[in-house]
């Protein structure tokens, strides 16, 4: 009898050990979820050729240990407050656009200014170097995963060519910030806000007469049957930020937070500028084929537009240094780089 007892409790013990261990088990496998959240459509440069592989890239290198889950399309909140939506935790990674929140990021703006930025991957070479320098009390409450700028914005019409300050007078362009609606003032004509994922159909119903917008985004929001000139004048980038909740950061294992480390920063900077690049590249063939007008400022004419736009760049500096901020050294060291990586 006392034999019976001892094997029933040993039994029972066995039990409730497997049953423990299998639940720790279950603990210990199952993957570390992580929601990225965007504002663009599946289709976009971006989504396609940076968030989408950094996801996948790193579910495959921790082994299934970590699942990001994308939240496309603003289905986690609108694009203008993304980057309080990963600063407050509702989405654990994502990107956001400096742009949407005039004044918070006060040296970052440097980049929307007319610099004559040639290309995206120039300019994400750049504002990374800067970041480093200069950026990073701007961030100190998140985790910076790396920056990036869109290609060159360039203007693109409706119904009528622009190629010369005077084809600019009177018109409303669609403005993505406020230092473009600096430039758009500057240069004649008169800005209006829209979020990019609104444009088609602010387009399309007339609201604006053409668009402040780098060549890759008429092609991810398929602008073509709507846009009829295009003036490649090179007239600003877009900078923009991918982010993560510092909370989510500081709680990953510390072999995770290596693997995230060696997929982010000036590497991952450089590919989305090329991506977007590449996509300027194919849209313009788009735009070709569809009938298009594409007109290349030509010296003479960039000459007179810059002279038009220096003064937003020396205002930039003298309000930034009233701040007590490094307005004149950053934007020296900025035209150094420019030239440096666009050699």
């Amino acid at each position: 009898m006392k034999r019976r007892y001892v094997l029933s409790a040993m039994a029972f013990c066995l039990i409730i050990l497997l049953a423990f261990g299998n639940s720790s088990y279950a603990q210990a496998v199952k993957p570390i979820e992580l929601k990225l959240s965007h504002y663009v459509p599946t289709t976009h440069t971006i989504h396609v050729e940076v968030f989408a592989p950094f996801a996948k890239e790193l579910e495959e290198r921790t082994k299934g240990r970590v699942k990001v889950v994308i939240y496309p399309s603003e289905a986690l909140g609108k694009a203008k407050d993304h980057y309080d939506i990963i600063l407050r935790g509702i989405a654990d990674m994502g990107p956001f656009i400096q742009a949407y929140t005039p004044g918070r990021f006060p040296l970052s703006s440097l980049m929307d200014l007319p610099l004559q930025i040639p290309s995206a991957k120039v300019g994400s070479r750049v504002l990374m170097e800067l970041y480093e320098k200069y950026l990073k009390e701007e961030y100190s409450g998140i985790k910076v995963l790396h920056f990036q700028v869109t290609d060159p914005g360039q203007i693109h019409m409706a119904k009528k060519p622009v190629k010369t300050l005077e084809d600019l007078h009177g018109l409303r362009l669609r403005s993505p910030g406020p230092q473009q609606n600096s430039i758009v003032k500057a240069l004649g004509a008169s800005p209006i806000n829209i979020p990019i994922p609104e444009l088609y159909d602010t387009l399309q119903r007339g609201m604006v007469e053409g668009v402040f917008l780098p060549f890759a985004g008429i092609r991810d929001f398929r602008l073509f049957d709507l846009i009829k000139y295009h003036t490649l004048a090179n007239l600003y980038v877009m900078p923009s930020g991918f982010v993560m909740n510092l909370k989510t950061w500081n709680s990953l294992p510390s072999d995770i937070q290596k693997t995230i480390e060696e997929l982010i920063g000036p590497q991952i900077a450089e590919k989305a500028g090329a991506a977007f690049d590449k996509k300027a590249l194919l849209a313009m063939e788009d735009a070709k084929k569809a009938g298009a007008e594409i007109y290349q400022l030509p010296p003479e004419q960039r000459k007179i537009w810059d002279d038009q736009l220096r003064p937003i760049n020396e205002k930039w500096v003298a309000d930034v240094e009233a701040k007590g901020l490094p307005g004149k050294k950053i934007y020296e060291d900025a035209r150094l780089l420019i030239e440096k990586y666009s050699k």
